[in-house]
């Protein structure tokens, strides 16, 4: 029988064949290329977690709509559309992953 840790190997292997990942991996690497760049990306990522985090109700709710208006225009560059939405793409595996192991562990938290 197989280890965990073997399993664990063979989904993280699977996860890096994905076609989500691979472009993620070729996106991220232009980006990194241009540290201008990704230092925007990182800041724009860092503000919009601080927002989620600090704010509420209808100041959430102003605050979204001036970062939706900053994320077009930022996003408007090509790359870092294609860059944020393929990260996405790869946070959303990964949260189904999480997700289908929690629902079929049960535990009593």
């Amino acid at each position: 029988m197989r280890t965990l840790e073997e399993l664990t190997a063979e989904l993280t292997e699977a996860i890096k064949n994905t076609e989500e990942y691979r472009t993620y991996c070729d996106l991220r690497d232009k980006v990194r290329q241009m540290p201008e760049l990704e230092r925007a990306i990182n800041e724009f990522r860092h503000r919009t977690m601080e927002m989620n985090r600090q704010y509420s109700g209808e100041e959430l709710y102003d605050r979204l709509d001036e970062t939706l208006a900053e994320s077009e225009k930022f996003r408007s560059d090509p790359l870092v559309d294609e860059y944020l939405k393929y990260e996405l793409a790869v946070c959303r595996m990964l949260q189904n992953v999480y997700a289908q192991i929690s629902e079929a562990i049960d535990l009593d938290l």
